[in-house]
C-alpha cells in the first residue's frame, strides 16, 4: 500500500528546517505534555464553581479529554511534520484554513502568559509575601477607603514590573535551544507535583487540627444539577481550557527522535497523570475550604495559603515564601511549554506563505524561532499592560483582573481547536491509505465519535465565554458592554490581521512553492519537482 503523499511547501520552509535538531525524546515529551496539560492558574476558576465541578470533571474527562487524547495520538504519530496542527489543517483543508487555526493557536499563548499567568505570579507574591492577594502596592492592605486613597499608578507600575520580569523570563527560556528549554517543562512538572503534595499534607493537618470551619460541601452539592448557566458559563469553559495540550509537542514534530512510537506512549501517561492530579487537587480544594472561601482569582493560592496559616509562623512564613516561588516557576513552565510548541507552529505557518516569512526564521545557534518568540513577548507585554490599566482604574482587585484576562485566553484557545478537530476527520477520509502507527479504536464510527464530542465542547465553551452569564461578567468588575468589547474587538483585529498576513505571505515572490513527497512509512522527506 502506498503510504506517501505529495504536498506543496516552500523553499523557505525547507531551508529553515535544516536548522532543526533532534533533541526530543520520550522522557522529554512526557514531561512536556504534562507541563502543557497541568495548570495551576485556572484551578481556582474551576473550584470556585463549587461541588458541581467534581461530576463535570469526571464527565468531561470521559467525553472530551479521552476522545481528544485518542484523536491527538493518531494525528501526532501519523503526521509528524514540524508545525503540528498547522500541517494537519493544511493537509486537510488548505493553507487559508490552516492560517486561521495557526493564528488563534499561537496568539492565545502570549495573551495567556501576559494575562492569567502573569496575574497568578502577581497574586502569589501579594498572597505569600505581603499577606493579602489584594495588597495595594504604594497603599495599604486594607479595602474600601484605604485602598481608594492610594495611587492606582503606583500599584499598576509595580504590577507591570513584576509581570515584565515574568513574561520575558519565560520568553527567554523559549528562545534558548530546545535542549535547554525542555528542562523548564521537566522541572516545572516536578514543582507542580511537589506543590500538590505539600498542599495535600497541609490540608490534612488543617482538617485534623480543627481549623476547617464554616459550611462545607455536602453530597447534594456534588450531584449534577439543572443549573446549566453555571455549567455552561463557568465550569465547562474552564475545564476545556485545562484539558487541552495533547497535540502541543507535535509543534516540534521533526525534532523528535521517534514520534511514531513516543507520541502515543507519552500522551497516554501524561493524560493519566493529569486526570489524577486535577481530581486530587480540586477535591482537596473543595473539601478543605468553606464555601465562602472558594475564590476565583486565586483559588489554589487561597487554598494553600489558608491551610499553611495553621502552621506556626516560624514555619509557615518561610514555607509560604518557598511556595510563592514554586507557584511562579510552575506557571512559568506552563507558559514556556506552550510558547515552545505554539511558536514553532506559527513559525512553520509563516514560512509556508500564510504570513511574512521573516516571522518563521529559526536561529542557527539555538534552532528556535526567535522572531516569533520575540513577537510573543511583545504581545504578552501589551496584553498585560492593557489588562492591568483597565483593572487599576476600574474596580481594582486581583479577582477582577484574572476574570477579565482569562476569558479572552479561553476564547482564542477554543477557537483554534474548531480548526484542529475537523481536520482529523478530513485526513481520515482523505488519506485512508497512509500507515497509522496508532489508530483510534472503532474504525470510522470511532473516528466520528472522537471528533464530534470535542467539537461540541469547544463550540459551547467558545459561545459561553464570549457571552457569559451576568455572574461571570460581574466577577470582572466591569459592565457587560466593556466585557464584550474586551473579547470581541480583539477577535476582530486578530481575524483582520490573519488575512493581512496571509496576503503578505502570498505576495513574497522569493519564497517559492516547492512540491515535496511525504513518506509516512519511513518518515522521510523527498523533494520533488
Amino acid at each position: 500500500m502506498d503510504s506517501s503523499i505529495r504536498e506543496v511547501t516552500t523553499s523557505a520552509t525547507l531551508e529553515e528546517k535544516k536548522k532543526l535538531r533532534k533533541e526530543f525524546r520520550f522522557f522529554d515529551m512526557l514531561f512536556f505534555t504534562m507541563a502543557a496539560l497541568i495548570g495551576i492558574d485556572t484551578l481556582g476558576a474551576v473550584s470556585s464553581s463549587g461541588g458541581q465541578v467534581l461530576p463535570w470533571l469526571l464527565i468531561s474527562a470521559v467525553t472530551f479529554f479521552l476522545p481528544y487524547g485518542l484523536l491527538s495520538a493518531e494525528l501526532g504519530s501519523t503526521f509528524t511534520q514540524e508545525g503540528g496542527m498547522y500541517g494537519w489543517c493544511k493537509l486537510a483543508f488548505g493553507r487559508f484554513y490552516a492560517s486561521f487555526g495557526a493564528m488563534f493557536y499561537w496568539i492565545s499563548n502570549p495573551l495567556w502568559v501576559g494575562g492569567s499567568l502573569a496575574v497568578t505570579a502577581i497574586a502569589a507574591i501579594k498572597t505569600f509575601w505581603f499577606g493579602n492577594p489584594n495588597y495595594y502596592f504604594g497603599g495599604t492592605m486594607g479595602t474600601g477607603a484605604n485602598v481608594a486613597a492610594a495611587s492606582p499608578a503606583i500599584n499598576a507600575a509595580v504590577e507591570v514590573v513584576i509581570a515584565l520580569l515574568f513574561i520575558w523570563g519565560t520568553t527567554w527560556c523559549a528562545i534558548m535551544s530546545l535542549r535547554f528549554g525542555k528542562w523548564l517543562a521537566v522541572v516545572g512538572s516536578y514543582v507542580k507535583i511537589a506543590l500538590f503534595i505539600v498542599f495535600a499534607v497541609l490540608a490534612l493537618n488543617f482538617f485534623m487540627g480543627g481549623h476547617s470551619t464554616g459550611a462545607h460541601l455536602s453530597l447534594s452539592d456534588i450531584i449534577p444539577s439543572s443549573n446549566f448557566g453555571l455549567v455552561l458559563g463557568a465550569i465547562l469553559p474552564a475545564l476545556v481550557f485545562n484539558w487541552v495540550g495533547f497535540e502541543l509537542q507535535n509543534g516540534a514534530g521533526e525534532e523528535m527522535h521517534n514520534p511514531r512510537r513516543d507520541v502515543p506512549r507519552s500522551l497516554i501517561r501524561a493524560g493519566i497523570v493529569t486526570v489524577l492530579a486535577y481530581g486530587l487537587v480540586i477535591s482537596v480544594i473543595l473539601f478543605t475550604l468553606p464555601k465562602s472561601q472558594l475564590l476565583s482569582a486565586s483559588g489554589f493560592l487561597a487554598s494553600i495559603s489558608m491551610v499553611n496559616s495553621a502552621l506556626p509562623s516560624v514555619v509557615g512564613t518561610p514555607l509560604g515564601w518557598v511556595i510563592a516561588l514554586g507557584i511562579i516557576l510552575a506557571v512559568a513552565s506552563s507558559g514556556g511549554t506552550w510558547i515552545i510548541g505554539a511558536d514553532r507552529t506559527y513559525a512553520i505557518a509563516s514560512l509556508d506563505r500564510t504570513a511574512p516569512s521573516f516571522l518563521g526564521r529559526f536561529s542557527g545557534k539555538y534552532g528556535t524561532p526567535i522572531a516569533v518568540n520575540t513577537m510573543t513577548g511583545i504581545i504578552a507585554t501589551i496584553a498585560m499592560v492593557v489588562a492591568i490599566l483597565i483593572n487599576s482604574y476600574g474596580n481594582s482587585n486581583i479577582q477582577g483582573l484574572f476574570t477579565l484576562v482569562l476569558g479572552f485566553a479561553i476564547s482564542t484557545t477554543t477557537l483554534s481547536y474548531l480548526f484542529v478537530f475537523p481536520a482529523y476527520l478530513r485526513l481520515k477520509h482523505k488519506y485512508p491509505q497512509i500507515h497509522r502507527p496508532y489508530s483510534v479504536p472503532g474504525g470510522i464510527i470511532g473516528a466520528w465519535l472522537v471528533t464530534i464530542l470535542p467539537i461540541a465542547y469547544v463550540i459551547l465553551a467558545t459561545v459561553f465565554v464570549l457571552y457569559p452569564p451576568d455572574a461571570v461578567v460581574n466577577l470582572a468588575g466591569v459592565s457587560r458592554q466593556t466585557y464584550e468589547m474586551t473579547q470581541l474587538i480583539p477577535l476582530a483585529i486578530i481575524g483582520v490581521l490573519t488575512i493581512v498576513f496571509y496576503v503578505w505571505g502570498q505576495l513574497e515572490k522569493r519564497n517559492e512553492d516547492v512540491v515535496v513527497e511525504l513518506n509516512f512509512s519511513e518518515t522521510e522527506l523527498a523533494v520533488g519537482d
